[in-house]
């Protein structure tokens, strides 16, 4: 007997091939950021040194190895954004299948047509760093805990451990999103104490498997004390939560910001007409789909509501580390998109929210670091320095060249683990200038941010002029005459 895919299931399939097709065509063109630097840097070493830096830093390891892998081939930036781009659209036709059971085929189909266009899940998709893979594994892991509920299974509780395992192994914060979903079985499914127990042990033994590598990475812990996450605050919170509709925020020194603003404030407006719309809509779901919406709900905010929590201790939240815990939301809003009675008015909502993350893709959100380099390389003379911000040495280290790299350090008392130090080649880091360019009088070129100030300048240099590239400014300081 011949197969044929369903209409809804190939609606689904043409959608993730078109999630894939929009990630994949701006995957190259922003430059790397900080944190990408960071993956670029450490990724394209030996395993075994690959593996020191990241035990060394504060991440776990699953999306290193996987673009370590990549890098036999390329080390470019669409090459290490692959990953991320693969697994954010990998995240379509999973969050279809929640939103299905929510509102039925309608609802499936307005997920993953969301899914394709909301502006989180696409700027994520093209950052080389573990986030859209984390995401896309938490959503996996609570649909196989949902299937696992209503049809019990080996196989199924297997996968549902495989999936938490992998998730954790990509990013610790999953482990709260896998407590919230063992909640939401208690509480919103009602499973009985068999599949309850299955579930618990399907999530210890998923715990238990990260238990090597965090003996291996015991020096994370090390980082307990200074972190750049502000205390916890209601403005805070909020701005790293509003990060689930706009994507990530705008930089000051990005051009064409108060446009890029406006956009992601519309893409706002239209998440929550559709939340909205759902609301209104609620009483059109079954038991079940009512079921299926608050278990989606409680997997994502009371995961969003523990790091929370744990950040009143010590200060974690932000929009990229929420982005691990509220994919299933984007299941609930894709089946609000799905039940708008009005074909058009879906249709316009979706057009807006692509807008929204079409620009965010197009815009230059990214600093300019070779356009720094170029700066560096016409003014650079044999007894001068180049001394690097924390926050652009290692985007220098990934794209400077033999001659500017040789130059390059970073002169401060204390730099702090979580800029990357990790990654560091020995001998980064100066308390000052090195003596004999002082005493050559030859000039410190200081590379940083729009706003960052160099730490440790010798008596008397002076700033003699600056060029910026797109987030990305040389000083040249001078000695005195």
């Amino acid at each position: 007997m011949e197969w044929r895919a369903s209409p809804y299931a190939m609606r689904v399939g043409a959608l993730t091939a078109a999630a894939v097709a929009g990630r994949l065509l701006f995957l190259g063109f922003q430059p790397l950021w900080r944190d990408e630097a960071f993956t670029a840097v450490v990724v394209q070493r030996p395993l075994g040194p690959m593996l020191d830096a990241v035990r060394a830093d504060s991440g776990a390891p699953l999306l290193y190895l996987l673009d370590n892998a990549v890098t036999r081939v390329s080390s470019s930036p669409a090459a290490l954004r692959l990953v991320p781009a693969v697994a954010g659209a990998a995240a379509v036709p999973l969050m279809a299948a929640l939103a299905r059971r929510i509102g039925g085929v309608r609802a499936g189909a307005g997920a993953a047509a969301l899914a394709v266009v909301a502006p989180a899940l696409v700027t994520s998709a093209r950052d080389a760093r573990m986030y859209a893979l984390a995401t896309t594994l938490v959503v996996l892991a609570t649909l196989l805990l949902l299937r696992a509920a209503e049809r019990p299974s080996a196989g199924r509780w297997f996968a549902y451990a495989a999936a938490a395992s992998l998730a954790m192994y990509t990013d610790y914060f999953a482990a709260l999103a896998v407590m919230a979903e063992i909640v939401a079985l208690v509480v919103v499914l009602r499973a009985d104490a068999r599949r309850v127990a299955c579930a618990l042990l399907s999530a210890a033994a998923a715990g238990a498997t990260l238990v090597p590598w965090l003996i291996a990475a015991h020096g994370q812990f090390n980082h307990a004390g200074e972190f750049w996450v502000p205390p916890l605050s209601v403005t805070w919170v909020g701005g790293a939560l509003v990060q689930f509709f706009t994507g990530p925020p705008v930089n000051d020194w990005v051009p064409g910001k108060q446009l890029l603003v406006a956009a992601q404030a519309v893409a706002v407006v239209v998440a929550q007409g559709l939340l909205a719309g759902l609301v209104i809509r609620r009483g059109r779901l079954s038991p079940d789909g009512r079921r299926a919406l608050w278990y989606c709900v409680m997997c994502a905010v009371l995961a969003l509501v523990f790091l929370v929590v744990i950040s009143a201790f010590r200060p974690l939240i932000t929009g990229s580390y929420a982005s691990v815990l509220w994919g299933p939301l984007f299941a609930v809003l894709g089946a609000g998109l799905g039940l708008l009675d009005r074909s058009r008015l879906a249709a316009a909502a979706l057009a807006l929210t692509c807008g929204v993350s079409v620009a965010l893709s197009a815009a230059a959100t990214h600093p300019d670091t070779t356009g720094a380099i170029r700066l560096i390389d016409s003014q650079l003379g044999p007894g001068d320095v180049v001394d690097a911000h924390p926050s652009q040495y290692l985007l220098l280290l990934y794209y400077g060249d033999a001659r500017v790299l040789q130059r390059t350090v970073v002169i401060s008392s204390h730099v702090a683990w979580f800029w990357g130090t990790a990654a560091y080649p020995a001998g980064a880091v100066m308390l000052a200038a090195p003596a004999q360019i002082i005493a050559n009088h030859g000039d410190i070129m200081f590379v940083a941010q729009p706003g960052e100030t160099p730490e440790n300048l010798p008596s008397g240099y002076h700033a003699a002029r600056t060029a910026c590239a797109t987030g990305s400014c040389v000083t040249m300081y001078a000695p005195p005459a």
